[in-house]
């Protein structure tokens, strides 16, 4: 399944990939490695652990857990594709404005 990526969701990946990579000395590369597991777990319909988040446009919005970044990817599928929306932070108080 082919996954696209909005704006928004490369804005937010740039912006927290170098924030780990300058912060986290001892695994600067895990955020990068978590996502890309977390990217192919939805490209291959493996994302078992989802949780739907709402609904837009008349399509589902789910949520998928980076456990050990404390991340959640939000994105939306359909037959074909999987669209990412945001990769948020999962332990702060605010949700995106999807």
């Amino acid at each position: 399944m082919r996954v696209r990526f909005t704006p928004e969701a490369l804005r937010s990946i740039r912006e927290k990939r170098a924030w780990w990579e300058a912060n986290r000395d001892k695994a600067p590369r895990l955020f990068v490695e978590e996502l890309a597991s977390v990217i192919e777990k939805v490209r291959n319909d493996a994302d078992t652990e989802r949780h739907q988040f709402g609904a837009a446009g008349g399509r589902v919005i789910w949520r998928l857990l980076m456990p050990k970044t404390r991340h959640h990817v939000y994105y939306r599928r359909n037959d074909s594709d999987v669209e990412v929306l945001v990769v948020w932070n999962a332990v702060g108080k605010a949700e995106p404005d999807l």
